[in-house]
Parts: C-alpha cells; sequence; structure tokens
C-alpha cells in the first residue's frame, strides 16, 4: 500500500492510504445527519482540517468529509447545536459552507379541499413555498390530494395544516388522509378503465356481428 502512495505521488499527485470502510454506522438517538457543502477543499489535508473542526464540535458525534464531492456528511445532537452553527464553523476554517439536506424527513398526503381554480392551486402553492421546512410538494387536482415532503427538524403536521388554513383565509380545509389510500383509489381508477374498455369492446363486437348479419 505505501508503495502505492508513494507511486502516484510521485506522478505528482496527492495520495492517502485510507482505513478499510467500517461496517454501517447506527445514528444514535435523539440526533440527526446532516448533508453539508463545502467549498474550498484542493487536497487531503484540507479534508483532514474540515474533518478534524467539525469533530470537534459540541453535539457532533460523527463526521466525514469527502474530498471529490466537495461535501460532508455529520451526525449532531440538534438540541447542541444548529445547522447553521456547522456552516459558520465551516466558514469560520476558511471555506465555502452551505446545509444541502437532512436525512431526517417525512412524507405526509392531505386532501385539499376549497381548491377549485387555477388560482386556487397558484395561491396553495405560494403558501407551500414560504414555509420553512417544505422540501417538495405535489398537488393532484384531480382528487384534491396534497403530497408533502418535509424537514421534521424545522416544522411539524400541525404547522403545516395551521400555515394551508390561515394562509388562506380560511378558504382551504385540510383533511389527513392514509398514504395507502392513494394506491387503493389508483387500483379503483384502474379497475373502472378496464371495466370501461371492455363494455366498448363489447359494444364494438355486438355491433360488427349485426352488422355482418344484415348483410
Amino acid at each position: 500500500e505505501e508503495d502505492i502512495k508513494v507511486a502516484i505521488e510521485d506522478a505528482g499527485f496527492d495520495a492517502e492510504i485510507l482505513m478499510e470502510a467500517p461496517a454501517a454506522r447506527p445514528k444514535q438517538q435523539g440526533s440527526l445527519i446532516g448533508q453539508f457543502r463545502i467549498g474550498g477543499m484542493t487536497c487531503a489535508a484540507c479534508v483532514n482540517s474540515v474533518e478534524g473542526i467539525l469533530r470537534k464540535l459540541p453535539g457532533v458525534r460523527h463526521a466525514v468529509v469527502a474530498l471529490a464531492t466537495s461535501s460532508g456528511e455529520v451526525e449532531y445532537d440538534p438540541n447542541v447545536i444548529s445547522k447553521d452553527q456547522i456552516v459558520q464553523a465551516i466558514e469560520d476554517a476558511g471555506f465555502d459552507g452551505s446545509f444541502l439536506q437532512s436525512g431526517e424527513q417525512d412524507r405526509i398526503f392531505l386532501g385539499i379541499v376549497g381548491v377549485y381554480s387555477e388560482k386556487d392551486v397558484q395561491l396553495l402553492g405560494g403558501l407551500l413555498g414560504d414555509l420553512k421546512g417544505v422540501r417538495q410538494f405535489d398537488f393532484n387536482k384531480a382528487i384534491s390530494e396534497l403530497e408533502i415532503v418535509f424537514d421534521p427538524q424545522v416544522t411539524g403536521l400541525r404547522s403545516i395544516v395551521d400555515f394551508i388554513q390561515k394562509g388562506s383565509n380560511g378558504k382551504f380545509s385540510v383533511l389527513l388522509r392514509n398514504p395507502y389510500s392513494k394506491f387503493i383509489s389508483g387500483d379503483v381508477e384502474e379497475s373502472k378503465k378496464l371495466f370501461r374498455l371492455f363494455l366498448s369492446s363489447l359494444y364494438l363486437s355486438v355491433s360488427i356481428k349485426l352488422s355482418c348479419f344484415v348483410e
């Protein structure tokens, strides 16, 4: 391994011998795993420097930095340190830092009553776009269903429901749906579609036979 390292360095590149990857590390109770963008790293020494800084922060339980992707994964206790403080520590070390995403996210399905026009859809989208913690959302107007992916560290179900109802001045009512009902309703619609196709085929078949009989 040392010979390979020397050969790479002789070719003009930086090289280091990495420890064998350990088994998947379980997340400790009460901790979050966040992905951070770290810009400005140019060598292995930069990686070691950032990792050392992150691991010494109060509340940080584990940190791994990758030069190839200019990113770092940090396991931390949100009750001790926030993601903004982690970003600040990265920037204080002379690197560009930003928060990418948290490994913790929830998905919910909500029934929305009161969305009838395109203007209503735009109003709903505007409300969700202003709500911190909402990562993505999709509204199915045909079944009045709203799918939301959010960061539970930033917002919660009650906050989302209240924000939609109050932000629309009571125009929208929100109903919590079972996520499995989406698939059930999909199966029902598919069955109806197949039945309609069957009736159409049957009608066409009977019409052709009657036409042949008349001739």
